[in-house]
């Protein structure tokens, strides 16, 4: 039977006579429920469309059900809050303590920052957080620290211009931030261990490609690793902290591209101009790109005419901007 649970749109197969709960938890995914403790409710939803069994009565649409004793008789759509996909991380708000505010140059500061004692917060290697504004408004940041570096967090803050230098000026007045995270399904869940990996920043895109790399650094992983950094300008780059360490990896291939300064001595162009130069067998890379949307699209088209395959590339922009 086929049960589809609304508003997350999971579709999961279950087996014949398996009740829903157990069909979803058997597949990975996180449910509420706390029968054990005899508290039936967390476990329930509501029908919206179809039947299913529980014990000697049938329930249909608009009916509780308790998941855990249920059994589907039919394809069912059910209304099930707080369900949880594979490799999905809960989101949680938190206040974190300000630990050090560092000019990494660039307009570019390092903001590490210690979440409560006793609550290490939890994400997967190139999620992004929310920081809460003074206005209650939020700015969307990657987390450039690894999950096992569980004890901090780090943000790399772009701040030329007034908002982001009114955050920083925020962050350091209340000694701390409010973030809400994990969020972003462009992450290292998403990446197989053992396929070489390719990762194209722009800017302060290499923060997410900075959390990705520790933790295949962490991980001890030996697949060749394709790391492309571009500006506009030698000054746009910023200081990286891990990179003499990055650097001394044997299966690391890091490029740094500069598009528009004449004064560069090292590499110029776009980006996507050198990957293929470089890479003239892009169908077996898993490819991560961060940037904006124009920079994202253009690498993805001049790629995808190269010979890869556009469900190679991952990006968040494409949750956040996505194209007609």
């Amino acid at each position: 039977m086929e049960v589809t649970v609304k508003p997350a749109g999971y579709v999961v197969q279950l087996r014949p006579n398996e009740r829903i709960l157990d069909g979803f938890i058997r597949l990975g995914y996180q449910a509420p429920y706390s029968c054990r403790n005899g508290n039936w409710n967390l476990g329930t939803s509501t029908s919206i469309q179809g039947r299913a069994q529980c014990v000697a009565q049938t329930y249909g649409a608009r009916q509780t059900i308790n998941t855990c004793r249920a059994i589907a008789v039919e394809d069912i759509i059910l209304n099930w809050d707080s369900v949880l996909a594979p490799n999905e991380l809960p989101v949680s708000r938190v206040f974190c303590q300000l630990t050090d505010i560092q000019a990494l140059d660039g307009d570019v500061f390092r903001v590490q920052l210690l979440p409560p004692a006793g609550k290490p917060v939890r994400y997967f290697a190139g999620q992004y957080a929310l920081v809460e504004r003074e206005d209650g408004e939020v700015a969307a940041f990657s987390i450039a620290s690894a999950p096992h570096q569980a004890r901090y967090l780090e943000l790399h803050i772009l701040a030329r211009d007034n908002a982001p230098q009114a955050l920083l000026a925020y962050i350091s007045a209340q000694q701390g931030a409010t973030l809400s995270l994990p969020h972003g399904n462009v992450h290292s869940q998403q990446l197989a261990e053992d396929k070489p990996l390719l990762l194209i920043a722009a800017g302060t895109g290499m923060a997410q490609m900075h959390s990705i790399l520790e933790h295949y650094r962490a991980l001890g992983a030996q697949q060749p690793i394709h790391l492309y950094w571009g500006a506009r300008q030698e000054a746009d780059f910023y200081h990286v902290p891990n990179m003499d360490t990055w650097l001394s990896l044997p299966n690391l291939h890091y490029h740094k591209i500069v598009s528009h300064d004449q004064n560069w001595l090292g590499r110029k162009g776009l980006l996507f101009e050198a990957i293929c130069e470089d890479i003239p067998q892009l169908e077996q890379y898993q490819v991560v790109v961060s940037g904006s949307p124009a920079m994202v699209y253009a690498t993805q088209d001049a790629l995808v005419a190269a010979g890869m395959r556009p469900e190679q590339m991952l990006s968040d922009v494409f949750a956040y901007a996505p194209r007609s």
